[in-house]
Order: C-alpha cells, then structure tokens, then sequence
C-alpha cells in the first residue's frame, strides 16, 4: 500500500472521530507508534487541525471534522468544476462565493500549466446569462437546508397586493425558467402547495415535522406525468376539456366589453367565474383571449393553460427585451 493511501485512511478514519489515541491508531493499521506520529504531524502540516490533550485519559482530537481528506482530480474534472460554479454566478449565490473562490484557489495551479490556462480562458470568455429576478440567495439556502432537515418554518409571502403568512414544511427546491420554487407542505390545508420562493419576504423556523413528506423527485415526477397526460388526452380531435376561468370586476368589465354572449356567473363583488366545456380546437382562442385580460383572469382548469399563458408572455418579454438594445 503506497504512503499516500496510508495517510488519506488515516486522515479518513480520525476524521470521523472526537478522540483517538496513538495506540488505537497503531493497532487499527498496524503501524508502528513512530509512524502513527509522523503520520499525525504530516497531516496536520496538510491541513488537518490535530490537537493533542494531556492527561490520564488524553490522546488527540481533531479540532474540526468537516475537512475532507485529499481528493485528486483530473485535468478535466477540474474545468468541470469551474465551469460548474461560472454557471452558478447567474444566480447570485454571494453567499458562498468566498468558499468557491476558496476551492478554485485550491484547484489552481501556480505554474502555467494547461488546467491552469483553461480556468482562466473560462473566466475570460465564457459568460452565463439567466432570465431572473434578483432574489435573496439566503432565503433559497433556507429552504434548501429546511428541506433537507425537515424543518417547519412560518413564512411571510407576497400574493398580489396581499401579505400572507404560512405555517409549512419544504420538501426541495427547484429552478425553473431562473425561477426558485419549493413544494411545501401546508399545514392549513393538509395538502403539497407550491411556493415562489423570490415572494417569500421572512423566515422563521419553529420546529421540526413528524410528518412523513413525499420526496421532491416523486413530487415533480406525478406533477409533470399528470400534465402530460391532460395535454395528450386533450390533444384528441373533438376532445373536450372543462374551463373553469376565475375573474376580478376588471376582468369582468374587459371581456363582456368585446365577448357579450359568454356565459359568466357573476358574484356580489363584481367578480365572475367563467365554468364551461370547450373543445380542443377552441383552446388557441381562449388563451389569447385570457392573455389580453392578464392579472385579472386567473385559470383553475385546465392546468396546461397557464403553461401555455406563461409561454405567450415569456414570447413577448423577449421580444421586448431584444429591441430595447
């Protein structure tokens, strides 16, 4: 076994301890006392923070457990993991931006060699730009580590002109289009609700749920199956697909103004619903229809509208976008 196998199981072993002796080392890789301790100080010359504790009962202790050992890498794992955390720029992880330049110091090389020229021709000509909203990144990495963690939170969020408040328990997080969002589960409703997370305002952790959750992946993997089948089954010639359309007094106002013989249900507030079949064919109209109303038709049923809503506005955000130039 080579020298540097020895040390990084060493390194591995005490690691994954509070305590340990030199003869405890010494009989678990039988290795001599005098090795063990040149072992000890060359790992700590390394990096790795021993420290030694006098007394009857003393030994070494390692003063941080979270190093991890040496890891090699090859030249092209190495542009890798730059071009990994370039892409990662976009998103304004500021927060962990003084451990990645820590790691590319670390994966750099002093001399000019090839790795050392490909890091710097990524910083120089590779740039990543993401449609997004500038959101706090410390609210992201919360709902991450309270997924992971289980933890339930009480959040304060912005819905339309609302502030709302919410009693949850995030079960991941996901980006979509630059967009954050986390499944959470209400405890209002008992039901999985999608969060925004770039509306969420504050934060405040109050415990930890008992409450078996669904994974993210299964979440997202019945969501995106459940759609897909509702747009193929609708795709059907003649097919016909329930509306159900809620819209404000605005809305109301803006679509009886061209469209008279549509049957709206109305409320005591002005507002409407709009519940009705349509066929397949007929999709095409509604959606631009809805489109001109904006905010105030928001549409329950079918689910796949709203994607091919977003669609339209995403088409003419990027119109507008490519002529401000």
């Amino acid at each position: 076994m080579s020298k540097i196998k020895r040390l990084t199981d060493v390194w591995t072993y005490i690691n994954d301890r509070q305590k340990f002796t030199i003869k405890e080392l010494s009989e678990k890789f039988n290795l001599s006392t005098k090795t063990i301790q040149r072992y000890l100080i060359e790992l700590n010359e390394m990096g790795l923070p021993i420290k030694a504790e006098k007394g009857r009962n003393g030994g070494y202790r390692v003063l941080n457990n979270s190093y991890i050992p040496p890891v090699i890498f090859t030249e092209k794992e190495v542009m890798s993991i730059v071009f990994a955390f370039k892409s990662l720029q976009v998103y304004n992880f500021s927060h962990i931006k003084k451990e990645i330049d820590s790691i590319i110091k670390k994966i750099n090389y002093n001399r000019e060699s090839s790795a050392k020229i490909g890091i710097n021709n990524i910083e120089k000509y590779i740039e990543f730009i993401a449609n997004y909203k500038n959101i706090d990144a410390n609210i992201v990495t919360e709902f991450f580590r309270s997924s992971s963690n289980s933890c339930v939170l009480n959040i304060k969020y912005k819905s339309g002109n609302q502030l709302l408040e919410k009693k949850i328990c995030p079960i991941g997080i996901y980006l979509n289009e630059g967009f954050w969002f986390s499944p959470v589960y209400d405890y209002e409703s008992d039901n999985i609700i999608l969060i925004h997370i770039d509306k969420v305002l504050e934060i405040e952790k109050v415990g930890e749920s008992k409450k078996a959750c669904i994974s993210l992946k299964s979440w997202l993997d019945s969501v995106y199956s459940k759609l897909n089948e509702e747009m193929a089954i609708t795709k059907k010639t003649s097919e016909i697909v329930h509306l159900h359309v809620l819209l404000t007094k605005e809305g109301i106002s803006k679509i009886t103004r061209s469209f008279l013989d549509l049957d709206i249900e109305l409320n005591e507030n002005g507002s409407g619903t709009i519940s009705k079949f349509i066929k397949y064919e007929e999709i095409d109209w509604w959606i631009s229809t809805l489109f001109s109303i904006g905010k105030d038709a928001k549409v329950i049923e079918p689910k796949f509208m709203n994607k091919l809503l977003y669609d339209r506005a995403k088409e003419l955000k990027y119109f507008y976008e490519e002529n401000m130039i």
